[in-house]
């Protein structure tokens, strides 16, 4: 590991190259994308990236540490260490979005729209768990890809840092009623949910 600096040193000097990703060879890219992965271990092995933009917008580089709470300190590190540079915006962890989605992980796919969740009472105030509705959950969840597929949603939907800082429990079940009947939540307002718990939380 080194401080940071020798990557944004490297960064610096080679941030021009990704600024066209989406129009050169794949095999360029795949290049290109492996030296930014082999600069970035030179930090911290433990660490990954997204980048993207295109050439006439604004470029991001997000760090991401993949929900390992041991290295969030590190993407931070970085990230505070970050140039500044014409063009680009460094953004530390995986961010959340309130865009509806689907995921597909072999041969299940799950549309975000049709996810919803309520909040599960706890004795300690401070901790969020929630029974998350999925439907035809009873047909998928022996499947072994369904309930990383489902995490791998929530993840999305909140973010890196706060699905692993703010979520204590998650637990499936399907969904048999009316959701809006039955008071449950839109999977996508979660994060709208765990700001008001945490700004509630005694």
């Amino acid at each position: 590991m080194t401080n940071g600096t020798e990557f944004w040193q490297w960064f610096t000097d080679n941030h021009k190259a990704y600024t066209f990703l989406t129009s050169i060879e794949p095999s360029v890219k795949e290049e290109l994308l492996d030296n930014l992965l082999v600069q970035l271990h030179k930090y911290c092995d433990k660490l990954y990236f997204e980048i993207g933009g295109f050439p006439d917008e604004e470029q991001e580089l997000i760090i991401t540490a993949e929900g390992n709470k041991e290295y969030f300190s590190k993407t931070e590190e970085l990230i505070a260490n970050a140039p500044n540079i014409n063009g680009w915006t460094f953004i530390a962890f995986k961010q959340p979005t309130n865009d509806q989605f689907k995921s597909k992980w072999g041969d299940i796919e799950l549309d975000s729209q049709d996810i919803w969740f309520i909040p599960l009472e706890s004795e300690d105030p401070r901790e969020i768990g929630i029974r998350v509705y999925v439907p035809n959950y009873d047909l998928i969840r022996d499947n072994d890809s369904s309930n990383p597929l489902l995490l791998k949603m929530i993840d999305t939907i909140v973010g890196e840092k706060s699905f692993s800082e703010d979520l204590t429990y998650i637990e499936f079940e399907s969904q048999i009623v009316d959701p809006e009947e039955d008071g449950q939540i839109p999977i996508i307002e979660l994060s709208s949910y765990i700001d008001w718990h945490k700004s509630n939380a005694v």
